[in-house]
């Protein structure tokens, strides 16, 4: 793993189909979790704040670590790398707000950051994605759900308009991208040294078991509160859940089925599930000596409603 001195490091790379969300989001409400899991897509969680993010290999993704001391505008020094690394290619992008680039009025880029203090020097991540030919209709297949009644405490993503560098530049891809960005970084700081790190050494790969563990991507999100209610042929389901730390702290069930008992074991039965497909595997099992006619079919008619709703 590289060591971060005095000098600047950029990091260029892509990812596979991936949605990444922001420190304090909540990945429920900003994702279709369900589908994701059923297509392959990674959920990833990044320190750092700011939206959710869909990535696949039409993304590029770059990283600026730094160190230096408080005050400086880093974020204004690896912006103009970034808008010399475009002008290379024959772009010419603007900087938008606060975190993204546009080009013709189109976000094109996002970024966030991250600003932390060890060994008494400021070190400081800037992070960010360049779209030149991602999957747009990925963006819409996972990313905003519509979850009435979700009430989370967490950041919510914005949504923009945004364009692939590619259908206004065709034939710029990640290639291009990662020669303009290292002769652009290389200008801004006297030069530069490049290293491969597609073999991941043992501590990265420790780092990387860490961010894709259930406990950080799910468990770290905010408190909210989901209230669902579904009519079946047999009753109404009025759920209400509030969830912490990923996993449902407490939960009310009110219903007309003429099996109040049920509705008794199904209260108990949320009690300390994880929120979401992995907590209804072991509902099922919690509630698998329910075996009275006709409660084995109540309990499918719930499983594959919250398998959609949750």
């Amino acid at each position: 793993m590289f060591e971060l001195g005095r000098s600047p490091v950029l990091l260029l790379y892509r990812n596979e189909k991936t949605i990444v969300v922001g420190r304090n989001q909540n990945p429920w409400k900003e994702c279709y979790v369900e589908r994701m899991q059923r297509d392959g897509v990674q959920l990833c969680r990044r320190k750092s704040g700011g939206g959710a993010v869909y990535q696949d290999l039409g993304n590029s993704v770059f990283g600026f670590l730094t160190t230096g001391q408080a005050g400086v505008d880093f974020k204004q020094r690896n912006n103009a790398v970034l808008v010399r690394a475009l002008e290379h290619l024959g772009v010419r992008a603007e900087v938008s707000g606060r975190n993204d680039l546009t080009l013709d009025g189109r976000k094109i880029s996002g970024s966030a950051y991250k600003l932390s203090l060890r060994k008494e020097r400021l070190l400081a991540l800037h992070h960010g994605t360049m779209l030149f030919s991602v999957d747009k209709e990925g963006l819409q297949k996972y990313l905003n759900p519509s979850k009435a009644k979700l009430l989370s405490k967490g950041v919510q993503s914005v949504a923009a308009r945004v364009v692939n560098i590619s259908e206004l530049h065709p034939g710029l891809n990640h290639e291009k991208w990662c020669s303009a960005m290292i002769e652009a970084f290389s200008e801004a700081n006297g030069g530069a040294e490049v290293q491969n790190l597609e073999k991941l050494d043992r501590e990265t790969e420790e780092i990387a078991a860490k961010y894709l563990d259930w406990d950080w991507r799910f468990g770290t999100s905010p408190a909210f509160t989901h209230s669902l209610e579904k009519r079946f042929d047999w009753g109404t389901i009025d759920l209400n859940l509030q969830v912490e730390g990923g996993v449902v702290k407490e939960a009310k069930v009110f219903s007309d089925s003429l099996y109040p008992d049920f509705i008794d074991r199904l209260n108990a039965a949320f009690i300390g599930l994880k929120y979401g497909p992995e907590g209804l595997v072991e509902l099922r099992i919690r509630l698998q000596d329910c075996s009275e006619a006709p409660l084995p079919q109540y309990i499918e008619d719930l499983a594959t409603w919250l398998h959609s709703a949750m």
